[in-house]
Order: C-alpha cells, then structure tokens, then sequence
C-alpha cells in the first residue's frame, strides 16, 4: 500500500482485533434473561436488572437489591432511587451468560485472526505467486524455509 509500511499494515488486524473484543465481547456472551430476583441478584449481584410492569412499561434498576419482598435500587440514568414492591411486576430480567453466543463469538474472532494471518501472509508474498520468499542460498537457489 502505498504511504504504508508493511509493519503498519500487518499491525493493523492485532488492533482492530482488541477493539472489537473491548466492545463486543462483554455483550457477546450474556443475553438477556428472565430471573428469579430473590436467588439470582443475591448470588451474582448485577449491576442492572429490567423490571417490567403489567402494562409492559420497562424500567432499568441499577444496584439492585431485593430486601423482603421488595427490589430496591436506582433508576438507570437519573440516580432516583426506587422501592419496588415484586408482586406488582410482570418479570424482572438480567444479563446472564450464554454459552452458546460464547461460542459463536470466538469461534468468530478465529476466523478472523486466521484470515487476517492468510492475507498479511499474502500481502507480504508480493509479486511472487508461490509464497514469502526467505531468500537464496549461494548459489542463488531459493531456501526451501525461513
């Protein structure tokens, strides 16, 4: 390329791929679930759960809490807090891991990388269409490894 170095180049794949883990990797994994808010906030203690009303009004709870038979916490983006009585919700729902997603997404990010490796490899290969040349021996043969 021209006005590129082939270190930029060949860099560039490593960096995208650290970006797309940094962003979707924590969404990759979990799905949105519905739970029991007594057992589930207790043992993993999420940082935000969706309450739905009976009229299907959503609301986000951050540090949820569930002190008797109330879901206790803040209202996701205004800080208010909020005192949710259970038996007037519909359901209450989280993020939890999804094995499956999991999967896909790394099985994705190897697809990636061995593509990225192939065409760097390529690109690195030139005009030459049998590969990366790793030099000659003395009398001029090409070595048969690098």
């Amino acid at each position: 390329m021209p006005g590129r170095s082939r270190t930029a180049s060949a860099r560039f794949p490593c960096a995208a791929l650290i970006v797309i883990l940094a962003v979707a990797g924590p969404v990759a994994c979990t799905s949105l679930r519905r739970i029991e808010p007594g057992d589930y906030i207790a043992k993993n203690g999420p940082d935000v759960v969706w309450v739905t009303y009976p009229n299907k009004a959503v609301v986000p709870v951050a540090e949820p809490s569930v002190v008797g038979d109330t879901l206790k916490g803040l209202q996701k983006g205004t800080s208010r807090p909020l005192s949710i009585p259970l038996d007037q919700v519909r359901s209450v729902e989280a993020r939890t891991p999804d094995h499956t997603k999991t999967i896909l997404f790394v099985t994705g990010l190897g697809i990636v990388w061995v593509s990225s490796v192939y065409f760097i490899w390529v690109s690195q290969a030139g005009p030459n269409s049998d590969g990366v040349r790793c030099g000659t021996d003395v009398r001029g043969q090409p070595l048969g490894s690098c």
